[in-house]
């Protein structure tokens, strides 16, 4: 009976260490990707905006890739944002454009999307078009499969002290230093932005794919994004985050200067940066990149970086120590540029940060010590005044 009753006892605890078990294998924020065609029917605009020869209902193939966190809002908001690119196969068609928009995904593996459909089994997403529904596989089913989606609770934000952000393992885009005036938008779900809500941002936020970032002049941040890169933004200049994918990240330059660092990047990872003339793809290197709007122009500090023309199609190796402009008549020739006096200013902006911040206390202080003494001097100027009338 003793030997039973120990038994029972032993089989009891085990059977109530099986719950933090399973705890062990709770979910963390995850990248995931899904990618599939959809047959959309044609639906044309007035005939002054048709090509000719399109008819009404025709279908038109798009290729609908989604990128998404696999915990969703789940995890908390800044996992809730979703990009859905779009493109079409085949000739021009007035009744179908391809791009980016955005969406919110409630998270896990049946989890649903605020526009468009929702997870079935973290296998494929249900997406229900025009009337019609189609699934788009999941290319990435282990970011659902490895976890236990069993009670999951959403993760708490870290907070952020000291002005600074270290990053840890691989989430969002954050800021790893602010000074001056930065001001950031993120995109409706539909993809479009609302140029009345432009804020200031602070250090400790997350950005999500579709973030726009604007520094003013005298002004300047660094991010740092999850595949491990590191990137300065100059002033006057303004950037779009189109994916924050750790294994190809994708980023618009649309005007101004920026200065990557991406030599930590992990080993299968890839970055693309577009400008308006120009595209250029990297991996393990250091850059800098400067746009007017008419010229894109990249300078390579360290490594070696591909610039490919938008007009032209050609691609051109850059090498250290090498700039390369790209204009409406493709490439022009390599330069060499004195890579010294370019890392001194940069690191001369580095020396900023720290200094004056968005959202700091620091900025206060700066700000209310010259308030303070205009104060002073007034009241001991009234006094004096006083006293010299009697």
């Amino acid at each position: 009976m003793k030997k039973f009753i120990k038994t029972l006892f032993v089989f009891i605890v085990y059977l109530s260490l099986l719950p933090q078990s399973a705890s062990a294998n709770a979910p963390i924020p995850e990248y995931g990707k899904a990618r599939g065609t959809i047959d959309i029917p044609c639906v044309l605009p007035p005939p002054a905006w048709r090509y000719p020869g399109e008819k009404e209902g025709a279908m038109i193939t798009h290729t609908i890739t989604i990128d998404f966190w696999n915990v969703g809002k789940a995890g908390g908001d800044q996992y809730e944002y979703v990009a859905v690119t779009t493109e079409y196969s085949g000739k021009n068609s007035s009744c179908s454009r391809g791009g980016t928009h955005g969406d919110k995904f409630d998270g896990g593996p049946n989890g649903k999307f605020q526009a468009f459909g929702r997870m079935v089994n973290g296998k494929y997403i249900e997406v229900t078009w025009n009337g019609g529904t189609s699934n788009i596989p999941v290319l990435t089913p282990e970011v659902f499969s490895k976890y236990n989606w069993g009670g999951f609770e959403p993760e708490k934000i870290p907070t952020i002290e000291g002005g600074e952000y270290q990053v840890e393992t691989f989430g969002s885009t954050r800021f790893n230093g602010l000074y001056g005036q930065v001001e950031f938008i993120i995109p409706n779900p539909d993809g479009t932005y609302d140029e009345e809500s432009w804020n200031l941002a602070k250090i400790d936020m997350e950005l999500p794919p579709g973030t726009r970032l604007k520094v003013s002049e005298k002004s300047g941040l660094q991010l740092a994004l999850p595949n491990q890169t590191t990137i300065n933004v100059g002033p006057e200049t303004e950037i779009v985050l189109v994916s924050v994918d750790p294994r190809k990240g994708v980023m618009q330059l649309l005007y101004g200067e920026l200065k990557a660092n991406v030599t930590k990047m992990m080993k299968d990872g890839s970055m693309q940066v577009e400008m308006s003339q120009a595209v250029a793809g990297i991996k393990g290197t250091i850059f800098v990149l400067e746009e007017t709007g008419d010229t894109s122009t990249l300078k390579v500090i360290e490594g070696t970086v591909a610039l490919k023309s938008k007009t032209s199609g050609q691609e051109e190796k850059v090498n250290v120590g090498e700039a390369l402009v790209a204009d409406q008549n493709g490439l022009g020739q390599k330069t060499t540029f004195d890579v010294n006096a370019e890392n001194a200013y940069w690191k001369n902006f580095e020396g900023n940060f720290g200094k004056i911040s968005t959202g700091s206390k620091k900025y206060l202080y700066y700000l209310g010590v010259p308030i303070l003494l205009v104060v002073v001097v007034a009241i001991v100027f009234v006094i004096k005044r006083r006293k010299s009338k009697v």
